[in-house]
């Protein structure tokens, strides 16, 4: 009798634990990167510092699943990018915004510092960020999704 019960202890465990295997195909990545620049001012020479926070996730799909060796299709990632902005030196940052898109490719963002703040080269669009004024400009049609997070005023 016990070993009918260890048997069908046995069975139920395998079962469960196959099925849980199987609830889901996503993958997910994060990326954090830290860049620090320098923006004159009518005060002079400003350091800050762009935290980078991006996190992508997408399906993983198969062309034909009847082959011994399967071919991954390039399916959209739904990428969420966080740039923080900090210029003071305090442990918080004093602007943040999210950059929320649909990517095709492993497309990274890039900062690049400018005169008056910096571009954001994202999903094959440029954004402009402008220190001083604490503003993000946006080309018009541009898929990218901005969403201001906080703001601080000096």
């Amino acid at each position: 009798m016990k070993t009918i019960k260890k048997i069908v202890t046995i069975i139920a465990v395998v079962l469960v634990s196959g099925m849980y295997a199987q609830t889901d195909n996503k993958q997910t990545a994060a990326e954090t990167k830290i860049n620090k620049f320098t923006v004159k001012s009518e005060k002079g020479a400003i350091d800050y510092v762009v935290k980078i926070d991006t996190k992508s996730t997408g399906y993983v799909k198969m062309d034909d699943l009847s082959k011994k060796e399967e071919t991954r299709v390039n399916s959209p990632a739904k990428v969420v990018t966080t740039i923080s902005v900090d210029a003071d030196g305090d442990p918080y940052y004093d602007n943040a915004f999210t950059l929320t898109y649909d990517s095709y490719e492993d497309n990274p963002v890039t900062v690049v510092p400018t005169a008056s703040g910096f571009n954001i080269n994202v999903a094959g669009e440029v954004l402009q960020y402008d220190f001083i004024e604490k503003v993000c400009e946006i080309p018009e049609g541009c898929p990218v999704k901005v969403n201001m997070i906080s703001v601080t005023n000096e």
